[in-house]
């Protein structure tokens, strides 16, 4: 009998491991960013700009894996932003700032004393601090190299971020393309013009709601038909015989009316009980208005307002077929949904 105690002393048990496992990775994520804040106030954004916003990167990538409670994917960016967190210091100890130094230009020699002198000329090697091969006095950065990716090299500027988009170069999987963080820095395509964009969609030729992941929905109901008159049902309503308790084979079919009834909130209906004519008339008044009151308590219990149900029962008074049959019977032992009111 202690097995259902240790079964919750587990979860609870379970459940503390998991949040101090999320409390430790956001202590991680803090410590990170402020050894990424010691990296940059000692000038790693001109030494070590890659490995500064990788870091800063994968932080708040881990962060929001935290927020969505995947605790071994923020680990995963959390060890990726350590690493180039450490990088980025070690550069930066090394980061001082370097002064242009000019070669100055050498003193002409007097001429010989010749009858005719010749000229000296003199031939000086371009100066090019940053070693980018673009001489200082074309280079606009003349302190910090080009990088060299196609975009714009001639500048002799780094570039660590092409688009603009603000996801640094060596993050983002369309460089020269500006996007969104969300869809790794790549324009949004919707094919299909659904608003949930195809990286993200599961049927990206086919618009559905975001909600169905991008995919149409499928049809609701497939037990009743919503009309303008009646919520009309493709089966009956069953009871136990004689009584006026709903059997456990129609639940599935009172939850779909339940849900026409959500998805229609300002509908009003009326429950009609009818009855064969087996039995006394006044009996079957009784019961058929009994079996009318069960569907509604049903109803009410998934979650539908009494004000919008009305109930009636009419008992054998209003056959839709012969009551000479047995077919003709069972058709007439019937529930009916009548609408009246959609507005």
């Amino acid at each position: 009998m202690r097995r259902p105690v240790l079964a919750l002393a587990g979860l609870v048990a379970l459940a503390g491991a998991g949040c101090a496992t999320g409390g430790r990775l956001r202590a991680q994520a803090d410590s990170l960013s402020a050894e990424t804040d010691k990296a940059r106030k000692a000038g790693a954004l001109r030494c070590a700009p890659r490995e500064l916003a990788a870091a800063d990167a994968n932080i708040d990538f881990a962060l929001r894996e935290l927020d969505a409670g995947d605790a071994s994917r923020a680990q995963e960016h959390l060890a990726l932003a350590e690493s180039a967190a450490h990088k980025a210091v070690e550069l930066s100890q090394d980061c001082v700032q370097r002064v242009v130094v000019r070669q100055p230009t050498p003193v002409p020699l007097p001429p010989p004393p010749v009858p005719k002198p010749r000229p000296v000329i003199i031939k000086s090697t371009p100066v090019d601090t940053d070693g980018d091969g673009i001489p200082d006095d074309i280079d606009r950065c003349p302190l910090d190299p080009e990088d060299k990716d196609g975009f714009q090299d001639e500048d002799g500027c780094p570039d660590p971020d092409n688009d603009g988009d603000g996801i640094v170069d060596a993050m983002d999987a369309c460089p020269n393309n500006p996007g969104p963080l969300e869809n790794r820095g790549c324009p949004v395509l919707d094919r299909d013009h659904d608003g949930v964009p195809d990286w993200l969609d599961k049927c990206p030729d086919v618009p559905g709601p975001r909600e169905n992941d991008g995919c149409p929905v499928p049809k609701k109901y497939s037990l009743v038909e919503v009309t303008k008159k009646k919520i009309e049902i493709r089966q009956q309503v069953r009871f136990a015989t004689g009584k006026f308790t709903v059997l456990k084979a129609s639940y599935g079919l009172l939850d779909q009316v339940a849900q026409a009834l959500k998805d229609n909130p300002k509908m009003r209906i009326r429950i009609e009980g009818n009855t064969d004519n087996v039995g006394s008339e006044k009996m079957n008044l009784i019961l058929s208005r009994k079996r009318a009151d069960a569907v509604k308590g049903y109803l009410i219990k998934k979650g539908i307002d009494l004000k919008r149900l009305e109930t009636a029962g009419y008992g054998p008074t209003q056959p839709i077929a012969s009551n000479k049959t047995e077919l003709g019977r069972s058709r007439n032992r019937r529930t009916d949904f009548v609408i009246l009111s959609n507005e």
